[in-house]
């Protein structure tokens, strides 16, 4: 399913921080076998998911409240760990 397919909330008073946090959400979405992060292999629950949930419910809020979070994410975004999916190296481990 496409991310602006999904029908936004209508509490939601920042959708495009709501869309971002579901796009993290889906990304991030639980532990492997060996209890990291099956996307970015970080310990779950990892940072990225936290934030995404901390943005998720910042949607919801007066834009003031959600602009900080937003800035958190794009921030994480800037991290060249995160911008790919983790290889076989143990970087993350």
């Amino acid at each position: 399913m496409v991310i602006a397919d999904r029908p936004v909330p209508a509490d939601i008073v920042d959708r495009l921080l709501w869309r971002d946090a579901q796009s993290m959400l889906g990304q991030h979405t639980g532990a492997g076998h060996d209890g990291n992060c099956v996307w970015c292999g970080w310990r779950w629950p990892c940072a990225p998911r936290r934030l995404a949930e901390r943005a998720e419910a910042a949607s919801r809020r007066p834009w003031r409240e959600a602009w900080t979070v937003r800035h958190d994410l794009n921030s994480i975004r800037a991290l060249p760990a995160m911008n790919h999916r983790p290889r076989n190296t143990g970087y993350f481990n």
